[in-house]
């Protein structure tokens, strides 16, 4: 650490003798150490090491950022001088604005520390017991990795945080294969802060794996109609929260103006019962994100508050440039309040829909229109899965279905940094053959 902490002193003393106004530099070390399975075999064993340097100057109210990936004297040098040519060539702009108020703070998160034996052990587990419980599986890749970290953030306006954090990951790409039937590929990951119990337990990695294995004998679906969609919490991320950040909440929308929640602050947006919020401080998240890109502090901020919107989703200069106000993080560990049935209970309530557990789609419209293919995706009829459906178009506007909520599931995925809930939404177009 101390190797990190002088280096960032020199970016910014370099930067000072170049004439810049403001100079902000991240130094950070990562080791990574990595299994990858493929084709359901282990192919490779290796670790990783990488070295960054982010350096962002101000002079003159223009901006300019340089990233490289050497520490020595004379890269920093010329990095230095490059992010100041950057900044010479943009254009000014009094919105930019970082963090004044001098703060000096260290911290561990997460599992800094790798235990390498107990990683293969769980991977190798992970491997076996999906072979007894779910024999149709076959595992095209998965990669399990401890990541570590060490940073070093440093300001011109003596703004520290030095922090060592690390994460266990695990990313699984699968499909379902029995003679010569196959099902479409599907993705479940978690991320860990130890590995005290067995990973097919977490997040909702043993669900997916079911549900795959339940698409095999896939049926088209006849005819168009409007009816209800349970969007799974990869689908709901993919279409809705996306959606949300991207065209009606964040920075550029607000900005440019094209949001249509743009003058809806306080206002009712959803249904009472969504409460979307920004929790890096949540007992769930293993690695918290302690301070914004502009060096603020970071807290938990609620978007929408049981269905009216409470915050956007603003950097200091977002809020700058619009005359709204700063949120309190940027977009980080999403967190849907959950509701009090279960998927099965709210399945029950549906007379024709279909449960969405992938989506594939171009970027929805700035209203919030959307039209896409749902995949690995369930017919449901008369309060049942009837069966499993090949792929299937559904089209939408998000901030409609957002007044239109079935119900929200008490099943959610907990992945270590997202604790997002199934949800069922009315009045979707569903289009079979």
């Amino acid at each position: 650490m101390d190797k990190l902490n002088k280096l960032a002193q020199e970016i910014l003393a370099e930067a000072k003798t170049q004439g810049a106004d403001y100079a902000q530099s991240s130094v950070i070390e990562e080791e990574k150490k990595e299994f990858n399975v493929d084709g359901g075999r282990f192919s490779l064993m290796r670790t990783l090491f990488n070295r960054t340097v982010v350096i962002t100057v101000m002079k003159d109210q223009r901006k300019g950022t340089v990233s490289i990936n050497r520490f020595d004297s004379e890269a920093v040098k010329n990095a230095v001088k490059d992010a100041i040519a950057a900044a010479e060539s943009g254009q000014p702009d009094a919105a930019w604005q970082f963090e004044d108020k001098p703060v000096e703070t260290e911290y561990t998160e997460g599992a800094p520390e790798c235990d390498t034996d107990k990683l293969f052990e769980r991977t190798k587990e992970l491997l076996e017991t999906i072979k007894v419980k779910h024999p149709t599986i076959i595992m095209e890749q998965m990669i399990t990795v401890h990541t570590s970290w060490k940073i070093v953030y440093m300001t011109s306006n003596n703004v520290i945080y030095r922090s060592k954090s690390g994460n266990y990951h695990f990313d699984l790409m699968y499909s379902a294969h029995e003679g010569e039937k196959g099902t479409s590929f599907f993705g479940s990951g978690v991320t860990l802060k130890d590995l005290d119990k067995p990973v097919i337990e977490t997040g909702l990695i043993e669900r997916d794996l079911a549900s795959i294995e339940q698409q095999l004998d896939p049926k088209a679906l006849e005819g168009k109609f409007t009816g209800t969609v349970v969007m799974a919490p990869y689908a709901l991320s993919g279409v809705v929260l996306s959606t949300i950040m991207s065209n009606f909440v964040s920075d550029m929308c607000l900005i440019d103006g094209t949001s249509i929640w743009k003058d809806k602050l306080g206002e009712q947006v959803a249904d009472p019962r969504l409460t979307i919020s920004f929790e890096p401080y949540s007992d769930d998240v293993v690695v918290r994100e302690r301070h914004t890109g502009e060096g603020y502090p970071t807290e938990n901020f609620d978007l929408i508050k049981d269905g009216k919107l409470n915050s956007f989703c603003l950097s200091q200069y977002g809020a700058n440039k619009t005359g709204r106000t700063r949120s309190g993080n940027d977009g980080s560990n999403i967190r849907i309040k959950a509701g009090e049935k279960t998927l099965e209970e709210i399945i029950a309530g549906i007379d024709k829909g279909i449960l969405v557990m992938r989506f594939s789609g171009g970027q929805p419209a700035s209203s919030g229109e959307f039209s896409g293919v749902a995949k690995n995706s369930f017919y449901i009829e008369n309060g049942k899965i009837a069966y499993a459906l090949t792929e299937t178009m559904i089209s939408g506007c998000v901030p409609e279905m957002l007044q239109n909520i079935v119900d929200i599931s008490s099943d959610r995925l907990v992945d270590g940094e997202v604790s997002v809930p199934y949800v069922a939404f009315d009045g979707v177009t569903i289009s079979g053959k």
